[in-house]
C-alpha cells in the first residue's frame, strides 16, 4: 500500500513568479508604477500584475514565507485548482476593497503585493484547520491558528507603524483578501482534514488491539469519511485477517475505483488471489492488465485469463483472447492455438480475428 504524495507545484511556481518579478523590478523600479494597480487610474491588467511585485525586500520575504507555509497547506488539502481560485480571488478582492476605500484620494501611492492573495489563503485554512500545524522551518512548525493570529497582528500593526518605504502596502486589502478566502472555505466546503487525521489515530490504535477491533473502528471512520483510503485498507486487512473473503473484495472493489495505480495494482493482485477478479468490469479489468504489462505480468495475466475465461457473449472477451495469445505464444504454443480456434469460432467477423490473420497467428 502506498500513501499518495503530491508536489505543491502551484505554490512553488507562485514564488517563483514574485522572486522573479522583484529581480525585475530591482533593475526597473519604475515597473512599480507601470504594473502597479492605481486607483485613479484602475485597470483590470493593473490589478492582476500588482499582485506579483512587492515594495522592499522584508515586503516579498514576509508573504513568501506566509505562502510557503498556508499555501502549501491550502494546495495540498484542496487540490490546485481551488487553491488558485482561492489566491487569485483574495488578492483581486483586496485590491477592489482597497480601491473603494481610497478611489478618492486626492494622489493614492500604486497598490502592489500579493498580501491580499496570501490573506486569502490563510483565512480560507483557518475556518476548518484552526489546530492543525504548519511547517515554517525546519523543526518549527505551528498551528493554522498562531500563523493567522501572527499574519494578522502584522498586517494591523502594518496599518499604524511605517518602516522604511511602504509603497503600495494597504491593510483594506489584506481585509478584503481574508474576507474572500473566508467566504470561499464555506463555498467550496473545504474536507474537514482534522477529524480525518483524529480518525486515523483511532484506526491505528485498533490496528494494534486485533481485526476485529480494526473493522469495527474502520466502519465507524468510514460513515464519516467514505472515501478515505487508509480507512479502506485497513478494513480490507481485517476482513482478510478473519477469513471474511467476500467482504474483503468487496472493499477491495471500493479501493480499486478510487486509489492511485500502485494501491490500484495491490488491490487487483489480492482480487486475484481470491479468485473475486470477475467482479471488476471485464473493460475494467482489460484496461487495468495493459497497464500491469510491464510492472506486473503476473497480473496481467491472471486479469486476461478471467475475461477469456468468462461468458462467450462477453463483448470484451475476443480483445482478451488476443492479448492473452500474444503474451502466451511462446510459452504456451499449444494453449494459443486453442485460443485463436475459440476466436475464429465463436467471433468470425470480429476485428480480433482480421488482426490475428494480419499479425500471421492464423492459417
Amino acid at each position: 500500500m502506498s500513501v499518495r504524495t503530491r508536489l505543491p507545484i502551484v505554490t512553488l511556481l507562485l514564488i517563483a513568479a514574485n522572486i522573479v518579478a522583484a529581480f525585475c523590478l530591482l533593475v526597473n523600479p519604475d515597473l512599480a508604477v507601470q504594473l502597479g494597480f492605481r486607483p485613479n487610474h484602475p485597470s483590470l491588467v493593473g490589478a492582476f500584475t500588482s499582485l506579483f511585485l512587492h515594495a522592499n525586500v522584508l515586503h516579498l520575504l514576509g508573504n513568501m514565507v506566509f505562502l510557503a507555509a498556508v499555501g502549501v497547506a491550502v494546495e495540498l488539502a484542496t487540490g490546485s485548482l481551488r487553491f488558485v481560485i482561492v489566491y487569485f480571488a483574495g488578492g483581486l478582492i483586496g485590491i477592489l476593497t482597497h480601491f473603494l476605500i481610497t478611489r478618492h484620494a486626492a494622489d493614492p501611492s500604486p497598490l502592489i503585493g500579493a498580501s491580499g492573495c496570501i490573506a486569502g489563503c490563510a483565512a480560507y485554512y483557518s475556518v476548518r484547520y484552526t489546530r492543525l500545524r504548519v511547517a515554517l522551518a525546519p523543526k518549527l512548525a505551528m498551528s493554522v491558528a498562531a500563523v493567522t493570529g501572527i499574519w494578522l497582528g502584522l498586517q494591523i500593526v502594518g496599518a499604524f507603524v511605517r518602516i522604511g518605504e511602504s509603497g503600495g502596502i494597504a491593510f483594506w486589502a489584506h481585509i478584503g483578501g481574508f474576507a474572500a478566502g473566508a467566504l470561499l472555505s464555506v463555498v467550496f466546503r473545504a474536507p474537514d482534514l482534522e477529524q480525518v487525521k483524529l480518525g486515523h489515530e483511532v484506526l491505528d490504535r485498533m490496528n494494534s488491539r486485533g481485526p476485529g477491533a480494526a473493522e469495527f473502528a474502520a466502519k465507524e471512520h468510514l460513515a464519516k469519511h467514505p472515501n478515505d483510503l487508509k480507512a479502506l485498507w485497513d478494513l480490507a486487512n481485517a476482513q482478510q485477517s478473519q477469513g471474511e473473503i467476500r467482504e474483503e473484495a468487496q472493499t477491495l472493489l471500493q479501493i480499486v475505483g478510487q486509489s492511485t495505480e500502485s494501491d490500484q495494482v495491490e488491490a487487483v493482485r489480492r482480487l486475484c488471489q481470491s479468485g473475486h477478479a470477475s467482479l471488476l468490469p471485464a473493460i475494467r479489468r482489460l484496461q487495468i492488465a495493459d497497464r500491469c504489462h510491464i510492472e506486473a505480468p503476473a497480473i496481467e495475466r491472471a486479469l486476461l485469463r478471467s475475461v477469456v475465461e468468462g461468458p462467450v457473449s462477453d463483448p470484451q472477451r475476443p480483445d482478451a483472447i488476443l492479448a492473452f495469445v500474444s503474451i502466451e505464444r511462446e510459452s504456451q504454443p499449444d494453449v494459443a492455438q486453442g485460443l485463436l480456434a475459440d476466436l475464429v469460432k465463436n467471433y468470425p467477423l470480429h476485428p480480433a480475428v482480421d488482426l490475428a490473420q494480419k499479425r500471421g497467428w492464423l492459417a
